[in-house]
């Protein structure tokens, strides 16, 4: 295992999984206190963390360039193929959306910050996706270096608001612990540690190695964790219960209430450029996958002229929605957190490794331990996430 492979893969693994979710995690573990924030965010971590060594051990069944469409079809049949394709198609276009609405005012505010022009309508959207569009086209090796560049951006950003923020904790705050909400923001933190769309196409870019992927995929979920951890132990101490719940109401993003509660204005600067790198590494991963996915859905090569229409089929349908109106998806992106990342991270692999195991009689380089108990229980748990999806839209929806 080269260890230029394993850091880019990691890297690219933990970007794919910390977006602009994460700004929203201490938004919905506060009302429980630290310590359940902290115990709910380890065990989803390693749900997700076992169920991407899952979906590994599906991919590696497969042959080259397949994706989620073809593995569907070879273990659920047609009707999985289609339930799993349009989650898919569902979910990673909601997130594409979201990432140009969020993601193309914050690079809009950089450029005219730096170079003092003001961009509006439509123009910030289309630069957004001409940008990024270009380096999802050009393919792996420019994704891995600019992802390699703003992934270190990103902790830099990160750990200096950490430290600056840091001195303000109070301590006492962390002590606060009310375990029966807990249960309602496993969600939130579901959707934050997606990346297991990323999983085929890493495999088989950096030619099957099935241990370069597990360690990859072990310590590049353990960063976000990590970095999870540190995230609501700052907001939590330092931020009161009844300003989180007032900020979570009017939809506004963490980082500007970090800096009221400080009193250092470059704090929102800095908030901004984390929340811009941490959305612009996860589109870079999920739109990675999402050609590599419409290749194998419509039987097109990943390179040349069809990349070029991959990447236009990838990027033009979330720009044209984003620029019509940012708005319209934004229940469908909750939706799509609880249902989508449920199924297509949690149930979709499971039930593939227990038909490829137990019906198909396939042999695999590594298996993951427990048999038939541990599919048993991350299916329960999969279906135990959707059903909390439905009671966090009742609470808040269908009052």
């Amino acid at each position: 295992m080269k260890i230029k492979e394993f850091i880019s893969v990691t890297l690219l693994i933990a970007g794919t999984t910390i977006g602009a979710g994460m700004l929203a995690i201490p938004l919905v573990t506060a009302s429980s206190g630290f310590l359940p924030a902290v115990i709910i965010t380890f065990f989803v971590w390693l749900f997700m963390f076992l169920t991407g060594l899952l979906f590994l051990e599906v991919t590696l069944w497969m042959p080259k360039d397949a994706n989620v469409l073809s593995m569907s079809k070879r273990f659920l049949s047609n009707k999985g193929k289609i339930i799993s394709g349009a989650t898919f198609v569902f979910l990673y276009y909601c997130l594409m959306i979201a990432y140009f609405a969020a993601g193309a005012p914050l690079l809009a505010s950089f450029i005219n910050a730096i170079f003092q022009i003001t961009l509006q309508g439509w123009i910030i959207y289309a630069i957004f996706g001409l940008v990024f569009g270009v380096i999802v086209g050009i393919g792996i090796k420019l994704i891995d270096r600019v992802n390699y560049i703003l992934m270190v951006s990103l902790f830099i950003a990160f750990f200096a608001l950490v430290a600056i923020g840091n001195k303000n904790v109070d301590v006492e705050k962390l002590f606060f612990q009310n375990w029966k909400s807990v249960l309602l923001a496993a969600p939130v933190l579901f959707s934050s540690f997606g990346y297991h769309n990323v999983i085929p196409s890493l495999t088989f870019h950096f030619d099957r190695k099935p241990k370069l992927m597990r360690y990859s995929i072990f310590f590049g979920t353990l960063i976000p964790f990590i970095i999870y951890v540190l995230w609501q132990y700052l907001i939590i101490g330092v931020v009161p219960t009844s300003v989180i719940e007032q900020t979570l109401k009017a939809g506004q993003p963490i980082t500007e209430t970090l800096q009221s509660i400080t009193g250092i204005g470059w704090v929102k600067a800095m908030g901004r450029i984390f929340a811009l790198f941490a959305i612009i590494t996860s589109m870079l991963g999920v739109s990675f996958s999402v050609v590599d996915f419409l290749g194998d859905g419509l039987k097109m090569k990943r390179y040349g002229k069809d990349r070029f229409w991959l990447c236009l089929i990838t990027f033009i349908p979330p720009f044209i929605l984003t620029a019509l109106d940012p708005s319209i998806f934004v229940l469908a992106i909750g939706v799509a957190g609880g249902f989508g990342e449920a199924f297509l991270n949690g149930i979709l692999p499971a039930l593939m490794v227990w038909v490829g195991r137990y019906k198909k009689n396939l042999k695999s380089n590594f298996s993951l331990f427990g048999g038939r108990i541990t599919l048993s229980v991350i299916l329960f748990i999969g279906f135990l996430v959707m059903a909390l999806e439905v009671v966090y839209i009742i609470q808040n929806y269908l009052k």
